[in-house]
């Protein structure tokens, strides 16, 4: 495939020569697993290198049989599975907070405990689903006393499988076309040099980044760091090794002016601690409930 091809722009001839040139280099079994949306994904992250896309896919495809990624029990509209973070404005499922119940085992909410809080809210102007996370607050010292790397990845894998089972065909649905990325805001309010310079917890953050990439590459269209203090520039550069390139150009790092994220996403469905009008007061710890600031009645 040319390397003059814009994969952030492809024409549809573009856009299927690159399918089917992937698709030729896939068993029988793999290709009738994938959609075209998922070669187009793997083909974007390797810039349409064939070869190396090829060994991705059948990497991310065996991972997802041996793991049995499929089988996650996975809240969506026509069962009664519970949502893996806090969620707000979406029909697929009920707004909602984490809490101790069925299907929530032990691990989940003993590191929820310890987040600073997470919730997809709402959607950007171009339909997109809006998650937003006040890393900020972390109690970075208490996630590897409370979980192991292994159990870390496996709640960050039903993040992603809530967000492209339930989350996504809804906003495609209202967008009457496909949406298949998400906008993510970090919000670093709060954070101090102590925990941007925790080993430990660093190198689950590491493991945790190369898994994503591999497992669940072009899932975001742009990420927001926000209120992100000078100290933070110092993690950053350790951070970003850890990063593909592409990935890299999507992150945009703000301090605490960060008035664009309104061109992002409209005030009505922003919260008001990053600038917007919502404050979505009709639920328990407002738009992002947070166990470390304690808005979080759910999670005592």
């Amino acid at each position: 495939m040319s390397a003059t091809v814009d994969v952030d722009n492809p024409t549809p001839s573009q856009r299927a020569a690159a399918i089917e040139q992937l698709r030729d280099k896939l068993s029988d079994e793999v290709n009738s697993y994938c959609s075209d949306l998922d070669i187009w994904r793997f083909s974007v992250a390797r810039q349409l290198d064939t070869e190396k896309a090829a060994v991705m896919i059948n990497a991310w495809y065996e991972w997802r049989k041996q793991a049995n990624v499929d089988d996650l029990a996975v809240a969506q509209p026509d069962n009664e599975n519970p949502v893996p973070c806090a969620v707000r404005g979406y029909s697929a499922v009920a707004d909602a907070n984490v809490t101790a119940g069925i299907g929530v085992d032990d691990a989940q909410l003993r590191l929820t405990r310890t987040l600073g809080g997470g919730c997809w809210h709402k959607r950007d102007r171009d339909g997109r689903p809006v998650y937003i996370e006040r890393a900020g607050r972390h109690i970075i010292k208490d996630i590897p006393k409370t979980s192991s790397t292994s159990g870390l990845i496996e709640f960050h894998v039903l993040l992603q499988e809530f967000l492209t089972r339930t989350l996504l065909p809804e906003c495609s649905q209202l967008a009457e076309e496909t949406v298949w990325q998400q906008v993510v805001v970090i919000d670093l309010a709060g954070v101090s040099l102590v925990a941007l310079s925790h080993i430990p917890a660093l190198n689950m953050l590491r493991e945790m980044l190369a898994r994503d990439q591999m497992m669940y590459p072009e899932r975001m269209y742009r990420t927001y760091v926000v209120n992100a203090p000078p100290v933070f520039i110092t993690a950053w550069k350790m951070i970003r090794s850890w990063l593909d390139p592409r990935v890299i150009s999507k992150i945009q790092i703000l301090g605490k002016d960060h008035a664009e994220l309104l061109d992002q996403i409209p005030a009505h469905n922003l919260p008001s601690f990053l600038g917007g009008s919502c404050k979505c007061s009709h639920m328990p710890g407002g738009c992002v409930p947070s166990v470390p600031l304690g808005n979080y009645p759910d999670l005592p």
